[in-house]
Protein backbone atom coordinates (compact mmCIF):
# COMPACT_ATOMS: atom_id res chain seq x y z
CA UNK A 1 0.00 0.00 0.00
CA UNK A 2 1.13 3.48 -0.83
CA UNK A 3 -0.04 4.68 2.58
CA UNK A 4 1.84 2.01 4.51
CA UNK A 5 -1.11 -0.32 4.91
CA UNK A 6 -3.63 1.96 6.61
CA UNK A 7 -7.31 1.21 5.90
CA UNK A 8 -8.86 3.00 2.96
CA UNK A 9 -10.08 6.45 3.88
CA UNK A 10 -7.72 6.87 6.82
CA UNK A 11 -5.11 9.60 6.53
CA UNK A 12 -1.70 8.28 5.51
CA UNK A 13 0.07 11.40 6.76
CA UNK A 14 2.64 10.77 9.46
CA UNK A 15 1.65 12.66 12.59
CA UNK A 16 4.32 15.17 13.57
CA UNK A 17 4.69 16.93 16.88
CA UNK A 18 2.89 20.30 17.08
CA UNK A 19 5.06 23.18 15.94
CA UNK A 20 4.60 25.02 19.22
CA UNK A 21 5.93 21.95 21.04
CA UNK A 22 8.87 21.27 18.69
CA UNK A 23 9.93 24.91 18.34
CA UNK A 24 8.38 26.92 21.19
CA UNK A 25 10.72 29.91 20.87
CA UNK A 26 10.29 30.05 17.08
CA UNK A 27 6.52 29.83 17.48
CA UNK A 28 6.51 32.81 19.83
CA UNK A 29 8.65 34.79 17.40
CA UNK A 30 6.47 33.90 14.40
CA UNK A 31 3.35 35.01 16.27
CA UNK A 32 5.03 38.26 17.23
CA UNK A 33 6.26 38.91 13.69
CA UNK A 34 3.13 37.91 11.73
CA UNK A 35 0.21 37.89 14.13
CA UNK A 36 -2.20 35.03 14.73
CA UNK A 37 -4.18 35.70 11.54
CA UNK A 38 -1.20 34.81 9.32
CA UNK A 39 -0.34 31.42 10.84
CA UNK A 40 -2.27 28.22 11.52
CA UNK A 41 -1.68 24.80 13.05
CA UNK A 42 -5.22 23.57 12.31
CA UNK A 43 -5.24 19.98 11.06
CA UNK A 44 -7.37 20.80 8.02
CA UNK A 45 -4.86 23.42 6.88
CA UNK A 46 -1.92 21.10 7.47
CA UNK A 47 -3.63 18.29 5.54
CA UNK A 48 -4.42 20.60 2.62
CA UNK A 49 -0.81 21.78 2.37
CA UNK A 50 0.71 18.33 2.88
CA UNK A 51 -0.59 16.60 -0.22
CA UNK A 52 -0.01 17.01 -3.94
CA UNK A 53 -2.04 16.42 -7.08
CA UNK A 54 -0.20 13.45 -8.57
CA UNK A 55 0.50 9.97 -7.25
CA UNK A 56 4.23 10.30 -6.69
CA UNK A 57 4.53 11.27 -3.06
CA UNK A 58 2.79 10.20 0.14
CA UNK A 59 1.07 13.04 1.98
CA UNK A 60 3.46 14.70 4.43
CA UNK A 61 2.14 17.61 6.47
CA UNK A 62 4.01 20.70 7.59
CA UNK A 63 3.73 21.57 11.28
CA UNK A 64 2.48 25.09 10.68
CA UNK A 65 1.28 27.18 7.73
CA UNK A 66 2.19 30.84 7.34
CA UNK A 67 0.55 33.32 4.94
CA UNK A 68 2.91 36.25 4.32
CA UNK A 69 1.59 39.35 2.57
CA UNK A 70 4.86 41.05 1.65
CA UNK A 71 8.55 40.51 1.04
CA UNK A 72 9.11 41.81 4.57
CA UNK A 73 6.89 39.06 6.01
CA UNK A 74 8.87 36.40 4.15
CA UNK A 75 12.11 37.91 5.43
CA UNK A 76 10.86 37.59 9.02
CA UNK A 77 9.82 33.97 8.47
CA UNK A 78 13.16 33.02 6.95
CA UNK A 79 15.21 34.75 9.64
CA UNK A 80 13.34 32.83 12.33
CA UNK A 81 13.56 29.51 10.50
CA UNK A 82 17.25 30.05 9.77
CA UNK A 83 17.90 30.84 13.42
CA UNK A 84 16.20 27.65 14.65
CA UNK A 85 17.08 25.39 11.65
CA UNK A 86 13.44 24.82 10.72
CA UNK A 87 12.55 23.35 7.30
CA UNK A 88 10.59 25.67 4.98
CA UNK A 89 8.39 24.53 2.09
CA UNK A 90 7.19 27.30 -0.26
CA UNK A 91 3.63 26.87 -1.56
CA UNK A 92 1.68 28.75 -4.23
CA UNK A 93 -1.37 27.14 -5.87
CA UNK A 94 -0.54 23.52 -5.04
CA UNK A 95 -0.92 22.34 -8.66
CA UNK A 96 2.53 20.76 -8.94
CA UNK A 97 2.80 17.08 -9.79
CA UNK A 98 6.09 15.66 -8.47
CA UNK A 99 5.82 16.02 -4.71
CA UNK A 100 7.27 19.54 -4.66
CA UNK A 101 5.09 20.81 -1.82
CA UNK A 102 4.89 17.88 0.59
CA UNK A 103 6.79 18.32 3.86
CA UNK A 104 8.48 15.06 4.91
CA UNK A 105 10.55 16.96 7.48
CA UNK A 106 7.66 19.04 8.77
CA UNK A 107 8.48 22.66 9.50
CA UNK A 108 6.82 25.75 8.04
CA UNK A 109 4.76 25.86 4.85
CA UNK A 110 4.99 29.38 3.42
CA UNK A 111 1.80 29.85 1.42
CA UNK A 112 2.01 32.96 -0.78
CA UNK A 113 -1.66 33.06 -1.81
CA UNK A 114 -2.16 36.43 -0.06
CA UNK A 115 0.72 37.95 -2.05
CA UNK A 116 -1.60 38.29 -5.02
CA UNK A 117 -1.16 41.82 -6.33
CA UNK A 118 -0.26 43.00 -9.83
CA UNK A 119 2.09 45.79 -8.79
CA UNK A 120 2.81 47.36 -12.18
CA UNK A 121 1.93 47.03 -15.85
CA UNK A 122 4.47 48.97 -17.90
CA UNK A 123 2.54 49.40 -21.13
CA UNK A 124 5.27 50.96 -23.23
CA UNK A 125 7.83 48.35 -22.14
CA UNK A 126 5.37 45.43 -22.37
CA UNK A 127 6.24 44.03 -18.95
CA UNK A 128 4.67 43.75 -15.53
CA UNK A 129 5.67 43.31 -11.88
CA UNK A 130 3.64 40.84 -9.83
CA UNK A 131 3.65 39.05 -6.50
CA UNK A 132 3.99 35.24 -6.48
CA UNK A 133 0.38 34.50 -5.53
CA UNK A 134 -1.01 36.01 -8.74
CA UNK A 135 -2.60 33.39 -10.99
CA UNK A 136 -1.56 33.41 -14.63
CA UNK A 137 -5.19 33.42 -15.77
CA UNK A 138 -5.97 36.38 -13.51
CA UNK A 139 -2.87 38.15 -14.80
CA UNK A 140 -4.09 37.67 -18.36
CA UNK A 141 -7.47 39.12 -17.43
CA UNK A 142 -5.70 42.12 -15.85
CA UNK A 143 -3.51 42.68 -18.92
CA UNK A 144 -6.17 42.10 -21.58
CA UNK A 145 -7.26 45.78 -21.70
CA UNK A 146 -3.66 46.64 -22.62
CA UNK A 147 -3.68 44.06 -25.43
CA UNK A 148 -1.15 41.84 -23.60
CA UNK A 149 -0.93 38.34 -22.15
CA UNK A 150 1.65 36.11 -20.48
CA UNK A 151 3.37 33.74 -22.90
CA UNK A 152 3.03 30.55 -20.82
CA UNK A 153 -0.20 28.71 -20.01
CA UNK A 154 0.27 25.83 -17.54
CA UNK A 155 -2.54 24.11 -15.65
CA UNK A 156 -5.55 26.27 -14.79
CA UNK A 157 -5.10 27.66 -11.30
CA UNK A 158 -1.29 27.83 -11.34
CA UNK A 159 0.32 30.90 -9.75
CA UNK A 160 3.43 32.85 -10.71
CA UNK A 161 5.51 31.72 -7.72
CA UNK A 162 5.11 28.05 -8.49
CA UNK A 163 5.46 28.68 -12.21
CA UNK A 164 8.86 30.27 -11.59
CA UNK A 165 9.80 27.49 -9.18
CA UNK A 166 9.15 24.70 -11.69
CA UNK A 167 10.01 26.58 -14.91
CA UNK A 168 6.60 25.66 -16.24
CA UNK A 169 5.43 26.12 -19.79
CA UNK A 170 2.23 24.74 -21.37
CA UNK A 171 0.76 24.74 -24.85
CA UNK A 172 2.25 28.09 -25.91
CA UNK A 173 5.89 27.13 -25.30
CA UNK A 174 6.56 26.27 -28.95
CA UNK A 175 5.95 29.95 -29.77
CA UNK A 176 6.95 31.89 -26.64
CA UNK A 177 9.29 29.60 -24.73
CA UNK A 178 9.07 28.41 -21.12
CA UNK A 179 8.82 30.41 -17.89
CA UNK A 180 12.52 31.26 -17.91
CA UNK A 181 11.94 33.11 -21.18
CA UNK A 182 9.27 35.30 -19.57
CA UNK A 183 11.26 36.36 -16.49
CA UNK A 184 13.23 39.63 -16.61
CA UNK A 185 13.89 40.00 -12.88
CA UNK A 186 13.06 38.31 -9.59
CA UNK A 187 13.05 39.46 -6.00
CA UNK A 188 14.08 36.47 -3.91
CA UNK A 189 14.39 35.92 -0.16
CA UNK A 190 17.29 33.57 0.65
CA UNK A 191 17.54 31.02 3.46
CA UNK A 192 18.95 33.53 5.96
CA UNK A 193 16.44 36.28 5.10
CA UNK A 194 18.69 38.17 2.68
CA UNK A 195 16.75 39.86 -0.14
CA UNK A 196 18.23 39.57 -3.63
CA UNK A 197 17.12 41.33 -6.80
CA UNK A 198 18.39 39.40 -9.81
CA UNK A 199 18.35 42.21 -12.41
CA UNK A 200 16.63 45.23 -13.90
CA UNK A 201 13.86 45.55 -16.49
CA UNK A 202 16.04 45.72 -19.60
CA UNK A 203 15.09 43.18 -22.27
CA UNK A 204 18.66 41.94 -22.43
CA UNK A 205 21.78 42.13 -20.31
CA UNK A 206 25.26 40.60 -20.36
CA UNK A 207 26.11 41.87 -16.87
CA UNK A 208 27.34 39.24 -14.44
CA UNK A 209 25.85 35.83 -13.76
CA UNK A 210 22.30 35.15 -14.90
CA UNK A 211 20.87 34.97 -11.38
CA UNK A 212 17.23 34.82 -12.47
CA UNK A 213 17.89 31.58 -14.35
CA UNK A 214 19.44 30.08 -11.21
CA UNK A 215 16.20 30.54 -9.28
CA UNK A 216 13.76 29.73 -12.09
CA UNK A 217 13.33 25.97 -11.89
CA UNK A 218 14.94 25.65 -8.45
CA UNK A 219 11.62 24.55 -6.88
CA UNK A 220 12.01 26.63 -3.74
CA UNK A 221 15.28 24.96 -2.77
CA UNK A 222 17.42 28.12 -3.17
CA UNK A 223 15.07 30.93 -2.21
CA UNK A 224 11.47 32.15 -2.15
CA UNK A 225 10.32 34.41 -4.99
CA UNK A 226 8.37 37.40 -3.65
CA UNK A 227 8.17 39.53 -6.82
CA UNK A 228 8.61 38.78 -10.52
CA UNK A 229 9.09 41.13 -13.45
CA UNK A 230 7.65 39.38 -16.48
CA UNK A 231 7.75 39.95 -20.22
CA UNK A 232 4.30 40.36 -21.79
CA UNK A 233 3.22 39.45 -25.32
CA UNK A 234 0.78 41.06 -27.74
CA UNK A 235 -2.56 39.30 -28.03
CA UNK A 236 -2.55 37.95 -31.61
CA UNK A 237 -4.66 39.79 -34.12
CA UNK A 238 -6.18 36.54 -35.36
CA UNK A 239 -6.29 32.97 -34.04
CA UNK A 240 -7.53 29.74 -35.62
CA UNK A 241 -7.30 26.10 -34.57
CA UNK A 242 -7.13 23.11 -36.91
CA UNK A 243 -7.53 19.43 -36.11
CA UNK A 244 -5.99 16.60 -38.06
CA UNK A 245 -6.33 12.92 -37.20
CA UNK A 246 -3.80 10.21 -38.03
CA UNK A 247 -3.65 6.43 -38.06
CA UNK A 248 -0.74 6.29 -35.61
CA UNK A 249 1.10 8.57 -33.19
CA UNK A 250 4.23 7.98 -35.28
CA UNK A 251 2.51 9.44 -38.35
CA UNK A 252 1.25 12.38 -36.30
CA UNK A 253 4.68 13.21 -34.89
CA UNK A 254 6.36 12.73 -38.25
CA UNK A 255 4.04 15.37 -39.72
CA UNK A 256 4.91 17.75 -36.88
CA UNK A 257 8.62 17.30 -37.52
CA UNK A 258 8.19 18.23 -41.19
CA UNK A 259 6.11 21.30 -40.28
CA UNK A 260 8.76 22.55 -37.87
CA UNK A 261 11.53 21.90 -40.38
CA UNK A 262 9.56 23.98 -42.88
CA UNK A 263 9.83 26.91 -40.49
CA UNK A 264 6.11 27.40 -39.86
CA UNK A 265 5.70 29.44 -36.63
CA UNK A 266 2.64 28.05 -34.89
CA UNK A 267 1.09 29.15 -31.62
CA UNK A 268 0.77 25.59 -30.31
CA UNK A 269 0.94 21.99 -31.54
CA UNK A 270 -0.87 19.52 -29.27
CA UNK A 271 -1.16 15.73 -29.53
CA UNK A 272 -3.96 13.61 -28.09
CA UNK A 273 -3.71 9.86 -28.57
CA UNK A 274 -6.79 7.71 -29.23
CA UNK A 275 -7.34 6.99 -25.52
CA UNK A 276 -7.19 10.68 -24.65
CA UNK A 277 -9.58 11.52 -27.48
CA UNK A 278 -12.03 9.03 -25.97
CA UNK A 279 -11.66 10.64 -22.54
CA UNK A 280 -12.01 14.20 -23.88
CA UNK A 281 -15.16 13.29 -25.81
CA UNK A 282 -16.78 11.79 -22.72
CA UNK A 283 -15.75 14.64 -20.44
CA UNK A 284 -16.33 17.72 -22.57
CA UNK A 285 -19.21 16.64 -24.78
CA UNK A 286 -17.40 18.25 -27.71
CA UNK A 287 -19.51 18.33 -30.87
CA UNK A 288 -18.62 16.86 -33.25
CA UNK A 289 -16.61 14.39 -31.16
CA UNK A 290 -12.97 13.76 -31.92
CA UNK A 291 -12.28 10.63 -33.98
CA UNK A 292 -10.94 7.83 -31.78
CA UNK A 293 -7.52 7.93 -33.34
CA UNK A 294 -4.41 10.05 -32.63
CA UNK A 295 -5.10 13.72 -33.34
CA UNK A 296 -3.07 16.91 -33.54
CA UNK A 297 -4.49 20.33 -32.70
CA UNK A 298 -2.67 23.18 -34.44
CA UNK A 299 -3.09 26.74 -33.18
CA UNK A 300 -2.38 29.44 -35.75
CA UNK A 301 -1.77 33.01 -34.60
CA UNK A 302 -0.87 36.28 -36.32
CA UNK A 303 -2.44 38.42 -39.00
CA UNK A 304 -5.32 36.94 -41.01
CA UNK A 305 -3.17 36.71 -44.14
CA UNK A 306 -0.31 35.05 -42.25
CA UNK A 307 -2.67 32.54 -40.61
CA UNK A 308 -4.33 31.68 -43.93
CA UNK A 309 -0.93 31.00 -45.48
CA UNK A 310 0.17 28.80 -42.56
CA UNK A 311 -3.09 26.85 -42.67
CA UNK A 312 -2.48 25.90 -46.27
CA UNK A 313 1.14 24.94 -45.61
CA UNK A 314 0.19 22.72 -42.67
CA UNK A 315 -2.68 21.21 -44.68
CA UNK A 316 -0.30 20.24 -47.48
CA UNK A 317 2.26 18.67 -45.14
CA UNK A 318 -0.24 16.74 -42.99
CA UNK A 319 -1.93 15.32 -46.10
CA UNK A 320 1.27 13.34 -46.74
CA UNK A 321 0.80 11.51 -43.44
CA UNK A 322 -2.98 11.33 -43.06
CA UNK A 323 -6.06 10.48 -45.12
CA UNK A 324 -8.38 12.05 -42.56
CA UNK A 325 -10.13 15.32 -43.41
CA UNK A 326 -8.44 18.55 -42.34
CA UNK A 327 -10.80 20.73 -40.33
CA UNK A 328 -10.33 24.09 -38.67
CA UNK A 329 -12.45 26.35 -36.52
CA UNK A 330 -14.54 29.01 -38.17
CA UNK A 331 -15.81 30.82 -35.07
CA UNK A 332 -14.58 31.86 -31.63
CA UNK A 333 -17.08 29.48 -30.01
CA UNK A 334 -15.69 26.50 -31.95
CA UNK A 335 -12.12 27.55 -31.12
CA UNK A 336 -12.87 27.82 -27.41
CA UNK A 337 -14.68 24.48 -27.35
CA UNK A 338 -11.89 22.61 -29.13
CA UNK A 339 -9.02 24.24 -27.22
CA UNK A 340 -10.91 24.03 -23.95
CA UNK A 341 -11.24 20.29 -24.44
CA UNK A 342 -7.46 20.04 -24.75
CA UNK A 343 -6.79 22.19 -21.67
CA UNK A 344 -8.97 19.90 -19.55
CA UNK A 345 -7.40 16.64 -20.73
CA UNK A 346 -6.01 15.70 -17.29
CA UNK A 347 -9.44 16.04 -15.71
CA UNK A 348 -10.98 14.09 -18.59
CA UNK A 349 -8.58 11.18 -18.01
CA UNK A 350 -9.51 11.03 -14.33
CA UNK A 351 -13.22 10.68 -15.07
CA UNK A 352 -12.55 7.52 -17.09
CA UNK A 353 -11.38 5.57 -14.05
CA UNK A 354 -13.45 6.30 -10.97
CA UNK A 355 -11.61 5.94 -7.68
CA UNK A 356 -8.13 6.00 -9.23
CA UNK A 357 -5.35 8.50 -8.67
CA UNK A 358 -3.41 10.27 -11.39
CA UNK A 359 0.31 9.94 -12.01
CA UNK A 360 1.03 12.64 -14.56
CA UNK A 361 4.55 12.20 -15.86
CA UNK A 362 6.29 14.06 -18.64
CA UNK A 363 9.49 13.83 -20.67
CA UNK A 364 10.99 15.77 -23.58
CA UNK A 365 13.27 14.64 -26.40
CA UNK A 366 14.90 16.21 -29.44
CA UNK A 367 12.31 16.72 -32.18
CA UNK A 368 14.04 14.16 -34.41
CA UNK A 369 13.48 11.49 -31.74
CA UNK A 370 9.90 12.45 -30.93
CA UNK A 371 8.01 10.07 -33.24
CA UNK A 372 10.00 7.03 -32.11
CA UNK A 373 9.86 7.94 -28.43
CA UNK A 374 6.10 8.45 -28.36
CA UNK A 375 5.41 5.39 -30.53
CA UNK A 376 7.50 3.12 -28.29
CA UNK A 377 5.97 4.62 -25.16
CA UNK A 378 2.42 4.21 -26.47
CA UNK A 379 3.05 0.58 -27.40
CA UNK A 380 4.08 -0.13 -23.81
CA UNK A 381 1.21 1.86 -22.30
CA UNK A 382 -1.36 0.12 -24.51
CA UNK A 383 -0.02 -3.26 -23.40
CA UNK A 384 -0.48 -2.36 -19.74
CA UNK A 385 -3.61 -3.19 -17.73
CA UNK A 386 -3.71 0.44 -16.53
CA UNK A 387 -5.47 3.26 -18.35
CA UNK A 388 -2.69 5.62 -19.45
CA UNK A 389 -3.50 8.07 -22.26
CA UNK A 390 -0.93 10.38 -23.85
CA UNK A 391 -1.14 14.12 -24.42
CA UNK A 392 1.75 16.25 -25.57
CA UNK A 393 3.15 19.64 -26.47
CA UNK A 394 4.78 17.95 -29.41
CA UNK A 395 5.90 21.18 -31.05
CA UNK A 396 8.80 21.29 -28.59
CA UNK A 397 9.28 17.55 -28.11
CA UNK A 398 7.42 17.36 -24.77
CA UNK A 399 4.71 14.81 -23.97
CA UNK A 400 2.84 13.45 -20.96
CA UNK A 401 1.47 10.09 -19.91
CA UNK A 402 -1.50 10.28 -17.56
CA UNK A 403 -1.29 6.99 -15.66
CA UNK A 404 -4.41 6.16 -13.62
CA UNK A 405 -3.90 3.73 -10.75
CA UNK A 406 -4.98 2.77 -7.24
CA UNK A 407 -2.08 3.65 -4.90
CA UNK A 408 -3.44 1.22 -2.31
CA UNK A 409 -3.14 -1.70 -4.74
CA UNK A 410 0.50 -2.87 -4.79
CA UNK A 411 0.14 -4.39 -8.25
CA UNK A 412 -1.23 -1.18 -9.74
CA UNK A 413 1.24 1.04 -7.88
CA UNK A 414 4.19 -1.07 -9.07
CA UNK A 415 2.91 -1.01 -12.65
CA UNK A 416 2.41 2.77 -12.62
CA UNK A 417 5.95 3.37 -11.41
CA UNK A 418 7.32 0.80 -13.88
CA UNK A 419 5.64 2.58 -16.79
CA UNK A 420 6.92 5.94 -15.62
CA UNK A 421 10.45 4.63 -15.14
CA UNK A 422 10.51 3.02 -18.57
CA UNK A 423 9.27 6.19 -20.26
CA UNK A 424 11.84 8.35 -18.47
CA UNK A 425 14.81 6.10 -19.19
CA UNK A 426 13.71 5.81 -22.83
CA UNK A 427 13.72 9.61 -23.13
CA UNK A 428 17.13 9.95 -21.46
CA UNK A 429 18.56 7.27 -23.78
CA UNK A 430 17.33 9.39 -26.71
CA UNK A 431 19.29 12.41 -25.42
CA UNK A 432 16.19 13.82 -23.79
CA UNK A 433 15.18 14.84 -20.29
CA UNK A 434 13.24 13.18 -17.48
CA UNK A 435 10.89 16.19 -17.34
CA UNK A 436 10.10 18.93 -19.82
CA UNK A 437 7.94 21.09 -17.55
CA UNK A 438 6.72 19.34 -14.38
CA UNK A 439 10.04 19.54 -12.56
CA UNK A 440 11.88 17.09 -10.30
CA UNK A 441 10.49 17.42 -6.76
CA UNK A 442 10.65 14.02 -5.08
CA UNK A 443 9.25 12.04 -7.99
CA UNK A 444 12.22 12.25 -10.36
CA UNK A 445 15.24 12.83 -8.14
CA UNK A 446 16.58 9.39 -8.97
CA UNK A 447 16.97 10.32 -12.64
CA UNK A 448 19.19 13.35 -12.13
CA UNK A 449 22.48 11.46 -12.28
CA UNK A 450 21.47 9.30 -15.28
CA UNK A 451 20.55 12.49 -17.13
CA UNK A 452 23.29 14.90 -16.02
CA UNK A 453 26.11 12.75 -14.67
CA UNK A 454 27.67 12.82 -11.21
CA UNK A 455 29.83 15.90 -11.85
CA UNK A 456 26.91 18.12 -12.89
CA UNK A 457 24.76 17.00 -9.97
CA UNK A 458 27.66 17.64 -7.58
CA UNK A 459 27.89 21.18 -9.00
CA UNK A 460 24.19 21.61 -8.19
CA UNK A 461 24.87 20.40 -4.65
CA UNK A 462 27.67 22.95 -4.36
CA UNK A 463 25.28 25.72 -5.40
CA UNK A 464 22.64 24.50 -2.93
CA UNK A 465 25.16 24.39 -0.06
CA UNK A 466 26.40 27.89 -0.92
CA UNK A 467 22.92 29.47 -0.85
CA UNK A 468 21.34 27.25 1.80
CA UNK A 469 24.13 25.71 3.91
CA UNK A 470 21.68 24.53 6.60
CA UNK A 471 19.48 22.79 3.99
CA UNK A 472 16.25 24.30 5.31
CA UNK A 473 14.67 25.38 1.99
CA UNK A 474 12.44 22.60 0.63
CA UNK A 475 14.94 19.96 1.82
CA UNK A 476 15.12 16.68 -0.06
CA UNK A 477 13.77 18.07 -3.34
CA UNK A 478 15.58 18.00 -6.73
CA UNK A 479 18.99 16.89 -5.40
CA UNK A 480 20.41 15.27 -2.28
CA UNK A 481 22.81 17.18 -0.10
CA UNK A 482 22.98 14.76 2.79
CA UNK A 483 22.72 11.01 3.23
CA UNK A 484 19.15 11.15 4.45
CA UNK A 485 17.97 12.64 1.14
CA UNK A 486 19.49 10.16 -1.23
CA UNK A 487 17.35 7.72 -3.26
CA UNK A 488 18.60 4.44 -4.78
CA UNK A 489 20.93 4.84 -7.73
CA UNK A 490 19.37 4.33 -11.15
CA UNK A 491 21.30 3.33 -14.25
CA UNK A 492 20.48 5.04 -17.52
CA UNK A 493 20.64 1.80 -19.44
Amino acid sequence: RKDGGKPAGESSTRVKAPFATSFPAAFRELRAALGDDKISMERDELDQHGKEMSGYADPENPQIVAWPESTEDVVEIMKICHKYLIPVVPYAAGTSLEGHTVAPRGGVCVDVKNMNKVLQVNEEDMDCVVQPGVGWMELNDHCKPYGFFLGVDPAPGACIGGMCATCCSGTNAVRYGTMKDQVLNLTVVLADGTVVKTGQRARKSSAGYDLARIFVGSEGTLGIVTEATLRLRNIPEYTAVARVSFNTVHDACSAVIKILQKGVQLGAIELLDDEMCKAVNAYSGINPPLPLTPSILFKFTGTKAHVDEDIQTVKEITSRFSDYPYSFTTSEAELNELWGARKHAFWAAQTMTAGKELMATDVAVPISKLADCIAETKKELDASFLFAPIVGHVGDGNFHAVIMFDPNDPKEADEAHRLNRSMVLRAIAMDGTCTGEHGIGLGKKEYMIPEFGEAAVELMRTLKRALDPQNILNPGKIIDVDTGDRPPRVKAD
